[in-house]
């Protein structure tokens, strides 16, 4: 919810940047206009300001800021207004993610640097399902520390009582009985099958979540690209997994696997492992695959077969690892692996801004942990 009266909006939110992004009633292009717009003059508490945070009088010149992101970018001017997150809105449905602050389930209302978009590219933004985005990458990313959520958020969970200010949660559901979730002041520990295992961020001040990879496994073969000066970052903006160009080749070949005979990809496809300094990520076929079907939609009993097949498998259905290629230069890549929903999906993450530190856990969801036997 934005401004006052308060408006409701909906964004992404993207461990992989560092501002608020809105689009604004100033940009008048398709992109913009299929999503709700930002006014400014419908919002009492609304500034106009340049990037230190002067107030810009009506018809002075002020400053405008472009971001770019893996595809596309985003052109606009700056503006101040009251940010309440915690409680959905009029016109957010139930799919839209739970923002609570650990401890405190009400409304948290913070005054809010942001960019008012006044262009944003078709690719991908036009598509977008939400309006915008809400960047919770480190300060470095943001213009200044104003603009940066993570840094005026740790005021007001500082206050609701949390120890953890300037950390935060990631559930993302994968059930539509499950809500997705981002915990601001901590984590939910009903997500978490066993305590959080902690990686050192890489370089905190280049702003992105970077972590070490020690090495990346198929099944129990060590790849040797990730001998030397791999990295990753965990990215809630990603839907799949970025890969370098040099590796794609070789890990799309051999991730890629026949369908079970049930016509999933549970059981037959190979393991990929990414060792990080604190904990190791495994994926299994159905984490990281989709399944490419050339015959009809059924699933086949033991002994039967549309086509010749070697062991219990399919040969009519595929499953294709979702990968893409992704090449950044220094001194984040060239080796930099993105790593989106498929491991937010099946893992628990936990962001500390004040530690400089990514924790990752087995995820837990609501239904699991129901369904979980207790222990006296």
């Amino acid at each position: 919810m934005v401004g006052s009266p308060p408006k409701p909006f909906t964004v992404v939110f993207d461990t992989g940047s560092g501002h608020l992004i809105l689009p604004s009633s100033y940009c008048h292009t398709a992109t913009c206009k299929v999503h709700r717009r930002y006014r400014r003059s419908s919002s009492s508490t609304a500034r106009d300001i340049d990037w230190d945070g002067r107030v810009v009088k009506a018809g002075e010149a002020r400053d405008q800021i472009t971001v770019s992101f893996g595809t596309g970018e985003v052109t606009g001017v700056f503006m101040e207004d009251d940010l309440c997150f915690g409680q959905r809105g009029p016109g957010m449905d139930k799919s839209s993610t739970n923002v609570p602050v650990a401890g405190h389930g009400g409304e948290n209302c913070v005054s809010m640097r942001f960019i008012a978009a006044t262009d944003m590219s078709a690719d991908p933004f036009k598509d977008f399902v939400f309006d915008g985005v809400l960047g919770l990458g480190l300060e470095s990313l943001s213009q200044t520390s104003a603009f940066n959520f993570l840094q005026v958020a740790a005021g007001l969970t500082s206050a609701r009582g949390s120890d953890f200010s300037k950390t935060f949660g990631i559930f993302l559901a994968t059930h539509n009985e499950e809500t997705s979730q981002i915990t601001m002041g901590g984590w939910a520990e009903e997500h978490l099958q066993e305590e959080v295992s902690w990686s050192p961020v890489l370089d905190p001040e280049l702003g992105h979540w970077l972590l070490k990879i020690q090495a990346i496994w198929i099944n129990d073969e060590k790849l040797p690209f990730c001998d030397e000066d791999c990295k990753a970052v965990v990215d809630s903006g990603t839907s799949l997994l970025a890969v370098p160009t040099p590796i794609f080749p070789e890990l799309y070949e051999r991730l890629r696997a026949p369908a079970s005979l049930s016509g999933d990809c549970s059981s037959q496809s190979p393991k990929l492992k990414i060792q990080l300094d604190g904990f190791t990520l495994t994926l299994d076929g159905e984490d990281f695959s989709r399944l490419d079907q050339k015959g009809p939609a059924r699933p086949l009993s033991w002994g039967q077969s549309q086509t010749p097949a070697e062991g219990p498998t399919r040969r009519d259905m595929m499953c294709k690892p979702m990968l893409m290629v992704m090449d950044l230069p220094e001194p984040i890549g060239p080796k930099l692996f993105i790593l989106g929903e498929p491991v937010l999906k099946k893992f628990y993450t936990v962001y500390d801004a004040e530690k400089k530190r990514q924790g990752s856990q087995h995820g837990l969801t609501h239904l699991q942990a129901h369904e979980s036997p207790q222990v006296d």
